[in-house]
């Protein structure tokens, strides 16, 4: 039998709401080609006994039962066994457009583009429409725009959003297990820092909002940005000395509202006059302000 082209990974936490849904909406594409790779990540409600109901109606579904260990490290075995010429990536609370994997992986072929994203629309926990966020975004100078973190140079629901051809995996990239709630981000970084995308100006999936998702409130949010400043410095990603000041103070100016809605009121201090010293004129900048919000 012969592998599929597209190894579709979706990392499941405590997600029996939404799960058969997701699912579904990968056996619903119009692009037939695929293998799923349901990882469950020591889940504590009925996710896995729904996946397995699933699972025995297509043999194309692979159910991996793990010991809960975090996002990244789940979605990094994934990557690990899949056999796809292509690696896809569905959060368990979102959903795909029925032609999501058909219209992206032509474009990947048709240009020989290492990956590739999308817009998208918003949903609500029912599954009804919210808005459809439009980016408009131009790949050019990809990389510099989602360091600087400003609102409309973002790569929207990664996880849910972009595939990659699998050889660039054994390049180095993969996500970081160090981090928590940045790790998208961070993951298109490495991307973008090694390969332009292409990029689709359709809604082709759909990101869900619930009072399940990740919030300002968890205080890991605070090491896992710190964390982030110290690996872009470490790693060098700065095009010039511009690019990385105006990074920097956008960075701790997150920090700094992100203390702030913590009532962390020492530590909001402190990053509010990091992130100005870093860039003082930056301070006036309107697109600064989504990050502190």
């Amino acid at each position: 039998m012969s592998s599929p082209l597209v190894s579709v990974i979706i990392p499941v936490y405590n997600a029996e709401k939404y799960i058969e849904q997701t699912i579904r909406s990968v056996l619903n594409q119009t692009f037939q080609d695929f293998e799923i790779i349901v990882l469950n990540d020591g889940s504590t409600d009925s996710s896995l006994s729904l996946i397995k109901k699933i699972s025995l109606k297509d043999p194309r579904i692979v159910l991996i039962d793990k010991n809960n260990t975090g996002a990244c490290s789940t979605k990094n075995y994934g990557v690990s066994i899949a056999k796809g010429q292509f690696i896809a990536f569905l959060d368990a609370d979102d959903i795909w457009e029925n032609t999501n994997l058909q219209k992206k992986i032509d474009l990947l072929i048709g240009t020989g583009k290492k990956w590739v994203f999308s817009n998208l629309a918003y949903i609500d926990e029912n599954g009804a429409q919210l808005s459809i966020l439009r980016h408009h975004l131009s790949v050019n100078n990809l990389l510099d725009r989602l360091l600087l973190w400003r609102a409309e140079d973002v790569i929207p629901g990664p996880s849910s959003n972009i595939i990659v051809c699998r050889e660039l995996f054994y390049e180095g990239i993969k996500f970081d297990e160090n981090i928590f709630s940045t790790e998208d981000r961070d993951m298109c970084i490495q991307l973008a820092k090694r390969f332009l995308p292409a990029f689709i100006d359709e809604p082709l999936w759909k990101y869900r909002i619930h009072s399940e998702n990740r919030s300002r409130s968890n205080p890991r949010l605070i090491k896992d940005v710190a964390y982030f400043i110290k690996k872009t410095k470490n790693q060098n990603y700065f095009s010039n000395n511009k690019v990385k000041r105006i990074s920097l103070s956008n960075l701790n100016y997150m920090l700094a509202g992100i203390c702030f809605q913590q009532h962390k009121f020492i530590l909001t201090i402190i990053y509010f006059i990091k992130a100005v010293v870093y860039a003082p004129i930056n301070i006036w900048n309107k697109k600064t302000r989504p990050t502190i919000k």
